[in-house]
């Protein structure tokens, strides 16, 4: 038989399986360069019980969590996602509504970045500090509060399912992790 005239049949099959195969981001299997020296090392980070994390080397405390997930592992929930303005609104909503401190906010891409675990791809994330990322293309990403300084409709986002950065559109739908600044008391009771 021609090779030529198999070609479309194979094409459309190959299709076809992509589109009844079911996907998901846990299938997903986080690829990791053993040699590599790694960024974000558990020791690096100390978990609270409360479904925080404070990063001993930025002195940030993190939403272990997207915004929508929560628990041990953050597998309760449903992943919430945002515009970049609504990602800026959820933060108002979020320092109103949580009982608690109501310093947080949206980080900016460096503060961001420094979470990123370089060694590793699917996700570019400690999992064992920040676990259950979503990891699907289009909704592995975060906003940062970083607009563009070149596009006035533009900001700063990171791509965590293999740690790049670069810029969308506002009104796309991206996660948030919110982030504080750890002030002394804040800090006192991770020591």
């Amino acid at each position: 038989m021609n090779i030529t005239a198999i070609r479309p049949f194979l094409y459309v099959m190959a299709v076809m399986l992509l589109l009844v195969a079911p996907m998901s981001a846990r299938a997903l299997d986080q690829r990791c360069n053993d040699n590599a020296l790694t960024s974000t090392p558990a020791e690096r980070f100390i978990k609270h019980n409360d479904g925080l994390v404070f990063d001993k080397a930025t002195r940030l405390e993190w939403q272990m969590c997207v915004t929508g997930l929560l628990g041990a592992d953050c597998e309760l929930g449903e992943v919430r996602y945002f515009s970049w303005w609504d990602a800026e609104a959820e933060v108002t909503v979020f320092n109103n509504s949580n009982g608690g401190d109501t310093d947080w906010r949206l980080p900016d891409i460096k503060e961001l970045y420094s979470i990123i675990e370089t060694a590793c791809e699917e996700p570019s994330l400690n999992k064992l500090v920040f676990p259950n990322h979503p990891l699907l293309p289009a909704i592995s990403k975060s906003w940062s509060s970083t607009p563009s300084s070149r596009y006035i409709s533009q900001a700063w986002q990171i791509e965590f399912q293999n740690g790049l950065l670069y810029t969308l559109e506002n009104d796309t739908q991206l996660t948030v992790r919110l982030v504080r600044t750890c002030d002394v008391i804040c800090q006192q009771a991770y020591d």
